[in-house]
């Protein structure tokens, strides 16, 4: 019963905090710098409404297709969150910019091949086949967009890249929430259906905490900048006028 109703408070409280998010995103203008994350915000709380109203309508058929809809837009929009936060920290830096861009793209096509592949070698049931290729999208997802947050946190630290306070506080966020969930994927597969309401209880807490992060740092004042480190920025300069001159051969 705790179980139970702690489970409803987490899943009420995000998407009324994520609605604060996107309309002080809007009445900041913040639209115009991370557009995919607005996008990513409302559509949580879209997600939400849709997913209640089927909840309680009792219907289990129409409540699972539309979840894994919703994880299917979720992880979309999640990549290009990630994708949007290396275009802003690189934006300095055409050629490693658009080099980063390219590995975007051919990740989100090998995500999308596994998550193809293990549909199709599910059992033969359609929903089996759908839960089996959405599962597979989600948990390889969260495997890419977390290797992908450490490889921006350790690109920024080594260069002395400048973040934008905001973006800092989207990438901290992300990186908790999928470091959470691939922990609980991994728990889950070792406990199995017995470990399940505690683990759904701790996903969605973890969620929150990202939540409350990006909520934290979008209220939180701009810190003064520091100076970056100039030999590892002359150093990114020259992968950055190495990589221009391959990708315009």
């Amino acid at each position: 019963m705790l179980l139970f109703a702690l489970k409803y408070v987490l899943w009420f409280t995000h998407p009324c905090l994520q609605a604060l998010i996107a309309g002080t995103m809007l009445r900041r203008k913040l639209y115009r710098e991370y557009p995919i994350f607005l996008v990513y915000t409302v559509s949580h709380v879209v997600r939400f409404v849709m997913l209640f109203w089927i909840y309680h309508r009792g219907n289990r058929d129409a409540y699972r297709y539309a979840f894994l809809c919703a994880e299917v837009v979720d992880a979309a929009l999640a990549f290009g969150t990630v994708h949007e936060l290396y275009r802003g920290l690189l934006r300095s830096y055409s050629g490693v910019q658009r080099f980063a861009s390219i590995v975007f793209r051919a990740t989100l096509i090998v995500l999308l091949a596994a998550a193809v592949v293990s549909a199709a070698t599910a059992p033969a049931a359609d929903t089996s086949r759908l839960l089996a290729g959405v599962f597979t999208l989600d948990r390889a997802a969260a495997v890419v967009r977390g290797g992908l947050l450490l490889l921006l946190f350790l690109l920024s630290c080594y260069f002395g890249l400048r973040w934008q306070h905001f973006a800092f506080g989207i990438a901290a966020g992300f990186a908790l929430q999928s470091s959470v969930a691939l922990a609980t994927y991994a728990l889950h597969a070792h406990f199995g259906l017995l470990g399940k309401p505690i683990l759904s209880v701790i996903s969605a807490a973890a969620y929150n905490c990202a939540v409350f992060i990006w909520l934290a740092y979008l209220f939180s004042p701009e810190p003064v900048p520091r100076p970056g480190k100039l030999p590892s920025r002359l150093e990114l300069d020259g992968w950055n006028e190495t990589l221009l001159e391959l990708l315009n051969q």
